[in-house]
């Protein structure tokens, strides 16, 4: 626990040192920017050490780290007009919002004790993605200077979104605490540092509904508890519908059903059949055929893996076999413990969130003044790092943002200013990427590295990373499945909220129009799609409905804030059904996981709002439309906490090992030892030869990934930073898609990996460790397990055994 306060005490004072320039951007919330503090002084404190690192001016640690924190700290408080009216200003913020800072500090350690409790139950950063993630975050430790050293292929430097692993380093390097620790304590973090942001924008939003209503009042203070946590229970918390239909229908291949398919399920389940026989045999990559199956006791044994591949298309090229989409969700992320860069994103995307929010709140464009041109660099600073930390979520926050712009432009009397919107916009991309300019020039793009599908001036550019989805369409279910419990709140809010203003207006003799086509259009689109094939039609409909209630709705910034909310996350999922990301793999599973993620988050902070209005506004028969919405999304409430429920339960069931894991090169003592000694002894930039998963030499090919994930391949350079000679090949063809240099590179280095241990030829060995610049060879249980002994005892003449104990010997290269 002395880890955790150090940890807590530390982003404590982070959050103290961004808290003058949160409060300086987002003064016009009614938190002043409170809940996003820490996430604003953590993003400012690593830019600005990132910054220098990149530059050659300093290397990255606890020194640059403070210092740039003192740099954050200082600016602050001169926007603030010096120490003296800082002061003044936090004593009075303090004075009148005691009580929600407390409820948001509550809010953000029980967030983080409960994270810390899961992780302490499975601490090891390695299995699925986890080796990559501590590469990664053990690689910002080592590497000093950047751009930050590929640890699984020597003498590169990462070629990936890496800005928030550095942010999680910054955390460990500021602590001290040991890697395995750090790890675990920042997936903890990153889970409170978004359950306080999703808290205080729901928060944000109710009282900017009713700015009037006395703060004090029982309801008031009971509307800003409760639906805060809703907030929190829907996005951290609750998973999707799969986990109750798994238990309903006792197995969880029930992921891979379409719609009439389910319905027959459900049917055949609740008539009390202990079999279910399918209308039609279902062929999938994972399952192989199913036509039925025997109901199970998926209570007792719960399968927490497959409600996370709840959307399955159809390929008629493959001859109608399905095959998954990644529908994972924040709670199953933690769950898994994979640090990967759409989990760092989340509080983040919650920081994006409240820019846009607050920027509605402004009373007209920005203009020429040096606090307005201020306010857009940061602004250009808080969207441009969603490309380094998660490039797919820049997009959906830039497109947020402009419609929040758009929102205020539109509020100005006269015609709608395109000149000024078009240079506020200009202004903040341009600084988005200007600000991050040396991440840019040192990144080779992970997309766009396909044949064109369109051999013609820019439109080929395009079609080498976007291309249109031909498969079988998104089945309902599946939607209801993933956002049943969003949607149905926030569907109703629209509608009420389009007919409440519709109302009012006509009322005051001024009634803006509502094309009754428009109004009309989604229940219009509901059969079409079903016609068609395309279930989600109506979702294009309810995102020009949603945008165009936004528009006419500007005085009123909660709702029209909602409203835009609830037209991005429809155009979303919409454009998930007519394109996709040409990336790897050549289908749209990465597009679905990394897309319905971000409407996750927008959407799951949305709907208790939505719900709350439902309910405050609900007058005569309104009443009835609000309590039955309200009693619909507790039973999918119901189904949603099903997931979390039988996961947690299974996972308490097994011991409490502590906060640091050990990967599988540390399993034995001698293991653990080593690295350890690896972290101390060897300075950066040195190259620690490890065995390669050698998988055709004729072929040139190595593996090394998740189906030998339990030998440890990578592992010691995962483990300490220290970059190897070749690491997991299939990662690194995901990364180097766009740099041939890289890519040709790989297939020799995994024979030239081989012959080194291999070889009994001193010679031959010492050209090869020379042209790599080895400077240590690790030979462990893995190695020795590879290798004969007479080719390992050739390492006694290239080098000196600086560390030997039991089953383990590390060399140094003469």
């Amino acid at each position: 626990m002395l880890d955790v306060f150090i940890w807590w005490i530390t982003i404590q004072l982070i959050g103290l040192v961004g808290l003058p320039i949160t409060g300086s951007i987002f003064r016009a919330l009614p938190d002043r920017g409170y809940a996003y503090a820490k996430t604003l002084g953590l993003l400012l404190v690593g830019y600005v050490a990132w910054l220098l690192a990149m530059l050659g001016l300093a290397q990255f640690g606890r020194p640059v780290l403070i210092v740039a924190a003192l740099g954050v700290a200082i600016a602050g408080i001169w926007l603030h007009g010096g120490v003296r009216a800082a002061l003044e200003r936090a004593r009075c913020f303090f004075a009148t919002r005691w009580q929600a800072v407390l409820a948001s500090e509550a809010i953000f350690l029980g967030a983080l004790l409960a994270t810390v409790w899961m992780r302490m139950h499975d601490p090891t950063p390695f299995g699925t993605e986890r080796p990559m993630d501590f590469a990664f975050f053990n690689a910002m430790l080592r590497s000093g200077s950047f751009p930050p050293v590929d640890p699984w292929l020597a003498g590169f430097s990462i070629n990936y979104y890496y800005f928030g692993y550095l942010l999680m380093a910054a955390m460990a390097a500021l602590t001290g605490l040991a890697p395995g620790i750090a790890y675990n304590l920042a997936l903890a973090l990153i889970v409170a540092l978004t359950a306080q942001g999703v808290a205080g924008t729901i928060a944000n939003l109710i009282i900017l509904a009713h700015p009037d209503a006395p703060r004090r009042t029982w309801p008031r203070l009971r509307a800003r508890i409760v639906f805060p946590l809703l907030g929190v229970i829907f996005v951290l918390l609750a998973g999707n519908q799969a986990g109750a239909v798994q238990v309903l229908l006792g197995d969880e291949r029930t992921v891979a059903l379409d719609n009439r398919q389910l319905v027959s399920a459900f049917g055949q389940a609740l008539g009390g059949n202990d079999e279910i026989v399918l209308p039609s045999t279902v062929t999938t990559n994972e399952f192989g055929t199913i036509d039925r199956w025997q109901r199970n006791d998926k209570l007792a044994d719960f399968n927490w893996w497959w409600p996370s591949r709840a959307l399955w298309d159809e390929y008629g090229d493959a001859g109608g076999v399905r095959r998954y989409n990644i529908t994972e969700f924040p709670f199953f992320s933690f769950r898994l413990g994979d640090m990967h860069p759409h989990v760092m994103a989340l509080p983040f995307g919650v920081l994006a969130t409240a820019l846009a929010l607050a920027t509605l709140l402004r009373p007209g464009l920005p203009g020429n003044t040096r606090g307005d041109l201020g306010l857009l660099a940061l602004s250009g600073l808080i969207l441009g790092s969603l490309y380094t930390i998660n490039s797919w979520d820049l997009p959906a926050y830039l497109l947020l943002y402009a419609g929040a712009i758009t929102l205020v432009a539109r509020r100005q009397p006269g015609r709608l200013p395109w000149l000024a919107l078009g240079r506020t916009l200009l202004i903040v991309n341009f600084g988005a990427y200007l600000l991050f300019l040396p991440f840019h020039l040192t990144l080779q793009p992970l997309v766009g590295s396909a044949a064109p599908l369109i051999d013609v001036p820019v439109l080929g550019r395009i079609t080498s990373i976007i291309a249109p989805y031909t498969a079988g369409r998104s089945g309902l279910h599946a939607f209801i499945i993933s956002f049943g419990l969003f949607a149905l709140p926030i569907l109703v809010f629209l509608y009420q909220s389009t007919l409440a203003f519709q109302k009012e207006q006509t009322a005051e003799a001024n009634p803006p129009p509502l094309p009754r086509l428009l109004f009309w259009l989604p229940l219009i689109l509901v059969p079409i799609g079903l016609i068609t094939g395309f279930p989600l039609l109506p979702l294009g409909g309810l995102a020009v409905l949603a945008m165009w209630a936004a528009m006419q709705q500007t005085h009123r910034p909660a709702a029209s804030f909602a409203l835009l909310v609830t037209a991005l996350g429809c155009a979303i999922i919409f454009g998930t059904e007519l394109i996709f990301i040409r990336d790897v793999f050549g289908n749209r599973m990465n597009t679905i996981f990394k897309f319905y993620y971000q409407v996750w988050l927008l959407w799951g902070t949305l709907a208790p709002f939505a719900l709350w209005w439902i309910i405050h506004e609900a007058r005569g028969a309104r009443r009835v439309v609000a309590w039955t919405t309200a009693g619909l999304t507790g039973i999918l409430l119901a189904g949603a906490l099903v997931y979390p429920a039988l996961s947690l339960r299974d996972l308490g069931r097994g011991p409490l090992i502590g906060l640091e894991g050990r990967t599988p090169r540390e399993q034995s003592e001698a293991g653990f030892a080593s690295i350890r000694w690896l972290r101390q002894s060897v300075p950066p930039g040195s190259v620690v030869l490890e065995a390669a998963a050698v998988e055709d030499l004729a072929t040139q090919r190595c593996g090394g990934s998740y189906d030998v994930r339990s030998e440890g391949w990578g592992g010691v350079a995962s483990t300490t930073g220290h970059p190897t000679v070749l690491g997991w090949v299939g990662h690194q063809q995901q990364w180097r898609g766009g740099d041939p240099l890289a890519m040709a590179e790989l297939g020799p280095r995994c024979v030239d990996v081989d012959t080194i241990f291999r070889t009994t030829d001193t010679a031959t060995a010492r050209d090869l460790l020379t042209r790599y610049h080895v400077t240590h060879v690790y030979l462990g249980a893995l190695e020795r397990r590879l290798y004969p002994p007479e080719s390992l005892a050739k390492f006694e003449l290239l080098g000196e055994a600086v560390f030997v104990q039991d089953d383990v010997s590390i060399y140094q290269i003469r």
